[in-house]
């Protein structure tokens, strides 16, 4: 749970943003005492390093910057290898993640 269920690579994609379905790479990584990481778009370019991540034992919401804005990601466990969640509480999300 938390953290080590966490920890990895995510392939995320959020529905129905002004701009469209939008696929994205969330790199979490775990330190002695905190998690970090980024947002990646679906070529590997990193579009925004993490402010802030809040773990809980289900889920984790990441903090970035994108486009100007502030934004989170809440992404909530949904079996060994699949989450949901939502953007900004407005925007639903779905990922896997990448062995």
């Amino acid at each position: 749970t938390g953290a080590d269920y966490f920890a990895g690579k995510w392939n995320v994609l959020v529905k129905g943003l002004p701009s469209g379905d939008t696929k994205m790479l969330v790199l979490l990584e775990k330190t002695d005492s905190t998690m970090t990481g980024s947002i990646q778009d679906s070529t590997g370019t990193e579009i925004s390093k993490f402010s802030k991540v809040e773990l809980a034992d289900s889920s984790a919401t990441v903090y970035f910057t994108a486009q100007s804005y502030d934004v989170n990601l809440l992404m909530t466990k949904k079996d060994d290898d699949h989450v949901t969640g939502s953007m900004m509480g407005m925007f639903d999300a779905e990922g896997d993640r990448v062995k």
